[in-house]
């Protein structure tokens, strides 16, 4: 295991359990029990002094809104309408004293000048000076004895709260005036100034008493104020939750209580603790990452050597903890919310569907400190992930995203169907869990369809989409074939139709077998014409080299076609059956030429560089090369010399040992013939001798 693996593993570690002690139970210095309403409690939880009961915040808030709306508004009497009708009264009184000669009807249009419309015959007593002044006295000794008194208007109220040098008086709406009130009083106070009281009554009487919004603001901070904070006090030893029991809102506002008082009393874990903990969890957390990174098949392909190929499985995770982080610390959200199968579903894809099972299960471990150690979340995002990992691979679906989702919300959905029948919850506890786990799912495909594609271009990976992109006879290495080698190009063509055909029928990927089929030799563009299939004279050629000299440049094809693949940046499984279509096997024509010509031998300069066979597709590759080659060269007369070709061929690899590090079984082998025999019956069906067909003609 190299140092940049582990140390990629070490980071993750340190960064998630950074993670744990800034949002999770490590960022208090004190015990925290983060338990939700409708959990089942695993522990019991023992009061350890007295404390009081804080209020909600809901419960809080609903109590400061009822105390606000049941506090009466203050009112107090202003002195700034009863300024305003004296100054009204003056202004009048200013335009009679500067006319005293004129008649009433022109004293009326001076007036209307000022914005008083008093008709003449309301201003007869202009022309007395005693009367006149006597008039005025009396306009505002009875106005000031209505303002006094108190005038309103729009008020339904029976009763007003009535501030007055910090003191509240409760008075009868009785006791003061309506503004028609006031003016039909002022009017009868003075009979003989009725007509020019109804002309001024807009302008001497108005509502002086006025809410007082300051003292109102006041108050309410007052009576904020004495709203008690607690209800009731829970004593020491007092149960808080029993174990196995329900947790409602109750339980979480003591809970929520006693660690305020744990904060009020400086109750704290210390530094020893702290760090025992820290420790802990860094151990716990690296174990699972060592675990999964050693079999996510990153770090054993030994290509891959740049430190970012090791970060992909390992992000996956500090992805997941944001996630939970983001749901259970940060918003509150039901954790069923978590988008679990995004990163597990993904490594399926760009892995394996068993390496994306490991996953989920240490995705599982990765999460749980972050959601307090629930049960139930944890036990749908697994049991579902992992179905539905089942169903991908029996259905062969790993790029049908839709299809994904619908297996996803499927299996979501029947657990939270079972959970919920077994918890007893109402039924719209059900439906909001599937709800959330609807959500949870079209976040996770969502995810995916974008983080797959990514991997799979930086990692080269035969991809459904991809192979059927090189299956695209524009592919400029399918064009060179065609053109510089045209020989080679046909017999890749049936070579891909016989592995194709044996791939379905001993469950391999039939894509990936027709793929790899037509480009295993694409090396044979550099140096075409020593190459019998696309030149005839090609023998005269190698008459001319020593043996050995033929055979390296005849296993060169290999190196070269490995070398163009990965120029054209053709996907690694691709370019693993170029590397191993002819295994380790030796070149036999050139290696008996040199012993009947008894030269210096060295056993490995007329082998293939191999390695042999990894895979089904690689064996299958190799098979129908070989059988599409003899066959050509051979005079085919009847079906039982396609079975010897292919009993003939199959047997000499086994005896090599071609596959023995293939995936492939002695069953395999003999349905590889059987689908293959069709294929050249079709194809070589004119060199064939049909006794019966032949009988009838």
């Amino acid at each position: 295991m190299n140092s940049k693996y582990l140390l990629i593993i070490i980071l993750t570690a340190f960064v998630i359990v950074g993670l744990y002690h800034v949002f999770a139970v490590g960022r208090f210095n004190y015990p925290e029990y983060r338990l939700k309403e409708g959990q089942v409690a695993e522990t019991e939880i023992l009061a350890p002094f007295d404390f009081p009961i804080l209020k909600s915040s809901e419960q809080l808030s609903v109590e400061q809104e009822e105390s606000i709306q049941a506090l009466p508004i203050p009112y107090q009497l202003s002195d700034e309408a009863l300024f305003e009708a004296f100054s009204r009264l003056d202004e009048v009184w200013e335009v009679i004293y500067s006319h005293p000669d004129l008649l009433a009807g022109q004293l009326s249009h001076e007036l209307a000048k000022a914005g008083f419309m008093i008709p003449e015959e309301a201003l007869k007593f202009a022309g007395n000076p005693k009367q006149r002044d006597l008039l005025y006295e009396k306009l505002r000794g009875e106005l000031n004895s209505l303002y006094n008194q108190g005038i309103y208007e729009d008020l339904e109220a029976d009763s007003l709260s009535l501030w007055s040098f910090g003191e509240e008086s409760r008075k009868s709406i009785d006791a003061f005036l309506s503004v028609n009130v006031a003016r039909d009083t002022l009017a009868a106070a003075i009979p003989e100034a009725e007509g020019l009281i109804l002309a001024l009554s807009g302008d001497l009487i108005r509502a002086n008493i006025m809410p007082n919004n300051e003292l109102r603001a006041e108050l309410s901070q007052r009576r904020l104020r004495e709203i008690p904070q607690t209800e009731g006090v829970v004593l020491q030893n007092e149960v808080i939750i029993r174990k196995n029991s329900r947790v409602s809102q109750s339980d979480i506002d003591k809970l929520e209580s006693l660690q305020a008082a744990f904060r009020n009393r400086n109750v704290g874990k210390s530094i020893f603790q702290q760090t025992l903990i820290a420790l802990g969890m860094l151990i716990y957390f690296f174990t699972i990452l060592l675990l999964t990174n050693y079999y996510s098949g990153v770090s054993g392909k030994e290509e891959k050597k740049h430190i970012s190929d090791y970060l992909p499985v390992n992000l996956g995770f500090i992805l997941l903890t944001l996630f939970a982080i983001l749901a259970n610390h940060v918003f509150s959200l039901n954790n069923l919310l978590i988008p679990f199968a995004l990163t597990a579903i993904a490594a399926a894809i760009l892995v394996s569907v068993d390496f994306g099972i490991l996953y989920s299960v240490c995705s599982m471990l990765i999460i749980s400190p972050f959601i307090n150690w629930e049960t139930f979340p944890p036990v749908i995002f697994v049991l579902s992930t992992i179905s539905t990992l089942v169903l991908i691979k029996r259905q062969k679906t790993q790029h049908e995203y839709l299809t994904i989702w619908f297996y996803l919300v499927i299996t979501t959905s029947s657990l939270n169907l079972a959970l919920s029948l077994y918890k007893s919850d109402p039924i719209n506890i059900l439906f909001r869990n599937i709800g959330f786990s609807l959500i949870s799912s079209a976040i996770s495909i969502m995810g995916i369809i974008m983080v797959v594609p990514y991997y799979e271009k930086k990692w080269n990976r035969a991809t459904k989409q991809t192979l059927l992109e090189l299956l695209d006879f524009n592919h400029p290495l399918l064009k060179k074939l065609a053109t510089s080698a045209v020989g080679t190009y046909h017999h890749s063509l049936i070579v891909g139709n016989l592995a194709e055909r044996a791939a379905e029928a001993i469950g391999a990927n039939p894509l990936l077998a027709r793929v790899g089929s037509y480009y295993h030799d694409i090396g044979k563009i550099i140096n075409t014409e020593i190459f019998t299939e696309n030149n005839e004279e090609s023998s005269d050629i190698h008459d001319e080299m020593t043996p050995d000299k033929s055979a390296s440049l005849i296993k060169n094809h290999v190196l070269e076609g490995v070398t163009m693949a990965r120029k054209y940046k053709i996907p690694q499984p691709v370019i693993d059956i170029i590397t191993q279509h002819h295994g380790n096997s030796t070149i036999r024509y050139f290696h008996d030429q040199a012993e009947k010509m008894k030269l210096p031998m060295d056993s490995d300069t007329y082998k293939y560089p191999g390695p042999r066979p990894q895979s089904k597709e690689a064996a299958l590759v190799m098979i129908a090369d070989i059988v599409e080659s003899t066959t050509k060269a051979k005079t085919i007369t009847s079906e039982k010399d396609l079975e010897k070709i292919i009993d003939d061929t199959i047997s000499r690899l086994i005896r090599e040992g071609q596959f023995d590090e293939a995936p492939i079984t002695m069953k395999d082998l003999a349905v590889i013939k059987e689908s293959m025999m069709p294929v050249l019956g079709s194809i070589y069906r004119k060199r064939l001798d049909y006794p019966e067909e032949n009988d009838k003609s």
